[in-house]
């Protein structure tokens, strides 16, 4: 009895787990396809876009992009009600998804014309660079953020930015290429970046940030919308390391017209050289949060930007 017992339930443990390595051996044989559809359907997508004059239809998309992408939309009117109690969330999540679809319309016509820095933009970005210590250039995801790298780049000024390779190398590949084609430099993280980063300001290069999204990096909790949010310290440690100016950035959109702003940040450092890193870093958060309330819907708040608790450990 014993051993036939066992033997059936060998036999019905090979009943259920082939199927189960069979789906899974699926699945893995399935991913370099669907992989490559994907890489077809968005370089197709930004041909079509680049070529045809469908903005009416980008920004149709952008409206229907709610119900496209419900969990996204759930959690933008979820922050929106938490932060920006005044604003109606449904309202503002869907031209937050319109300014999107807007942006990537712009995007696609980058070959054709660039934003032109104006003069103060000029000045502040010269006089920071000849101090020949390169230059903190912070800025987060508001207005058309690619855009802001690309006209900066386009005026001529040397800038690098960090950025995560994707999933597929092919994608990695194509956005390096068009991310380059006004001179921004990519510095790919994990890539001995650090040593990257420290090439760049010592030969005098804008090095850009982008710190309001919880990534995995070093970095401490400062407010933002009154709750303490998990944001990149890098920057700031950076500046007080090297001495670099630091210089804060964003771009907006007013109709059809692009506003790009460039200040620089002067910061009185303490001594403590850590609470000086915690108190820059709220200082250029505090200035993101003043640009988001300017123009709630050109920001990314379907970013889980307070998935931590400041009870957790730092990574």
């Amino acid at each position: 009895m014993r051993f036939h017992a066992a033997s059936s339930m060998s036999q019905a443990d090979a009943i259920v787990r082939i199927p189960k390595r069979r789906s899974h051996h699926r699945v893995k044989n399935a991913l370099p396809y669907r992989n490559t559809l994907l890489y077809l359907l968005m370089r197709g997508g930004l041909f079509a876009v680049e070529r045809l004059p469908i903005r009416g239809v980008v920004r149709l998309i952008g409206c229907l992009s709610p119900y496209i992408f419900r969990r996204q939309a759930r959690l933008a009117q979820e922050h929106l009600r938490l932060t920006l109690p005044h604003l109606d969330p449904v309202k503002t999540t869907r031209r937050m998804f319109v300014h999107f679809a807007e942006s990537i319309w712009e995007l696609s016509r980058l070959h054709q014309s660039v934003p032109a820095l104006d003069a103060a933009a000029r000045r502040i970005l010269d006089e920071a660079l000849a101090e020949k210590k390169g230059a903190i250039f912070v800025t987060g995801h508001v207005g058309n953020w690619e855009m802001l790298g690309q006209a900066i780049a386009a005026a001529g000024y040397p800038i690098s930015t960090i950025a995560k390779p994707f999933y597929d190398p092919r994608v990695t590949r194509w956005l390096h290429e068009w991310r380059a084609r006004h001179g921004l430099k990519i510095v790919w993280r994990d890539q001995n970046s650090g040593k990257a980063i420290l090439r760049a300001l010592r030969s005098n290069q804008l090095m850009a940030f982008l710190i309001d999204q919880d990534t995995k990096t070093a970095g401490d909790y400062v407010p933002f919308f009154g709750r303490p949010a998990f944001t990149p310290t890098t920057p700031a440690a950076l500046a007080l390391r090297t001495g670099a100016p630091v210089i804060f950035s964003w771009h907006h959109r007013r109709g059809k017209r692009h506003q790009i702003t460039i200040e620089r940040v002067i910061f009185a450092r303490t001594g403590d050289r850590q609470r000086d890193i915690v108190a820059l870093t709220a200082l250029l958060t505090a200035r993101l949060e003043t640009v988001i309330r300017t123009v709630p819907e050109q920001w990314v708040w379907m970013h889980r930007r307070w998935r931590r608790s400041n009870r957790e450990n730092s990574p």
